[in-house]
């Protein structure tokens, strides 16, 4: 555990479409490893395969009839708040994650479950470059933001709402489920010239010898369309 440097997030308030507010002030954010091995806690019996979290209920988001194989230019930066996933029923505010005094990328805290963070030292999702979101399988008392994150389909959505009131919708290339200690880092973080998105959690079987899963889902998707709302 490490309280690395204080993200922008930390102190603030995150709205999730007029749903809910999340107060994120005195969090103490958790790290993992720079190769992108998440370390979610250890589940209670069952938990494991436990349906995904309650989602909360979205509205105003746009549902795009886009070609699996249309890029779209990049989008003008602009500070991402939330994720939704349709496919397996995400919704959640997004927190702004960095490193900590290891150089390791910070995690979402366990509590609120329903969470995700962003990655602030790599591409703003929906700009150019690889944008990285990450969130916790489950934690000690459930499951969590990306429980179902292994069901995404290639061609499904992936909609970031942003702080500009624009949505970056985009589609899921594939999927891949990796040992951690093989971690694509390169495949994740490395530079493209489109704009692209990379969703990350663990996976595989539980390692309760060493407290953590074995495994990596990885969700590799690229901007489709840019929405902006009619004002």
């Amino acid at each position: 555990m490490g309280d690395g440097p204080v993200t922008r997030a930390a102190g603030a308030k995150l709205i999730w479409a007029g749903a809910g507010v999340v107060s994120l002030a005195g969090v103490l954010l958790i790290g993992f490893g720079i190769n992108g091995m998440l370390e979610d806690g250890e589940p209670e019996p069952d938990t494991a395969a436990a349906a995904g979290p309650q989602a909360v209920k979205a509205t105003g988001l746009p549902s795009l009839d886009v070609p699996l194989d249309k890029v779209a230019k990049p989008m003008k930066a602009a500070r991402p708040t939330a994720v939704y996933i349709p496919s397996i029923g995400v919704s959640a505010p997004l927190m702004e994650l960095g490193l900590d005094a290891a150089g390791a990328i910070q995690n979402p805290p366990f509590d609120p479950p329903n969470l995700a963070g962003w990655y602030r030292y790599g591409a703003v999702p929906g700009g150019r470059g690889a944008a990285v979101i990450t969130g916790h399988l489950d934690t000690k008392n459930g499951p969590a933001v990306f429980a179902s994150l292994k069901n995404v389909k290639r061609g499904e959505q992936v909609q970031v709402l942003r702080a500009d009131r624009s949505v970056a919708v985009f589609v899921v290339d594939r999927v891949e489920h990796t040992p951690k200690r093989s971690f694509p880092a390169k495949k994740v973080y490395g530079k493209i010239n489109y704009p692209g998105l990379r969703l990350v959690t663990c996976g595989g079987t539980f390692d309760r010898q060493a407290h953590s899963y074995r495994d990596n889902t990885i969700v590799f998707a690229h901007l489709a369309a840019p929405y902006y709302p009619k004002s």
